[in-house]
């Protein structure tokens, strides 16, 4: 591979990933409120970036839209870093997986088959772990600024998930038409 051409490869990847973080603060700000709960298709960058180009670029995609979304909608506060874990844990978790299960449930994976299981069921667990890391930092918060209270906190903890598991199984669907559509467009 040429030089020239590399560096072609390498400036549309970052294009796609400056892209996917736009997408992702798009996509945090168009939520559906259940009750104290918000639900949120903001991690399907994050999915599509761990299956196009691994768990660096999903990392940088989440940590980065989570960062431009607290910092547009709270400004810099001491738990800023905390509220950008849940999504760079997905991105990671979600890059680690696919780089290690390349053949089930990678990008070729998802466009030859409906949508693998493995590719499901880890997006399922890695929503799941994304929801606790938010009750976490939401009572971390709590406490630190003085807004504690046991049941908005933890008690719709239940809830919480739920609502995680199907948002991960919707943006799990999701993804295919998005790859393809991307592959089409000859953009991955």
């Amino acid at each position: 591979m040429s030089k020239n051409n590399e560096k072609r490869i390498h400036t549309r990847r970052l294009a796609l990933d400056a892209v996917m973080v736009a997408l992702y603060f798009a996509l945090s700000m168009i939520a559906i409120p259940i009750g104290g709960l918000k639900l949120t298709f903001e991690h399907l960058p994050v999915i599509l970036c761990a299956l196009m180009f691994g768990p660096v670029d999903a990392l940088v995609v989440g940590g980065l839209g989570e960062f431009i979304n607290q910092m547009l909608t709270f400004g810099f506060t001491p738990t800023t870093v905390l509220w950008m874990t849940p999504a760079m844990f997905r991105g990671l978790s979600m890059g680690l997986a696919v780089v290690l299960a390349r053949k089930s449930m990678g990008l070729d994976a998802l466009l030859e088959k409906k949508v693998p299981v493995a590719f499901l069921i880890t997006c399922v667990i890695s929503g799941l772990v994304c929801s606790l890391l938010n009750t976490f930092t939401l009572y971390v918060d709590s406490k630190m600024f003085g807004y504690y209270s046991y049941a908005m906190v933890f008690g719709v903890l239940w809830v919480r998930l739920a609502a995680s598991a199907v948002s991960s199984v919707v943006m799990t669907v999701a993804a295919k038409p998005v790859a393809v559509a991307l592959r089409k467009a000859k953009l991955i």
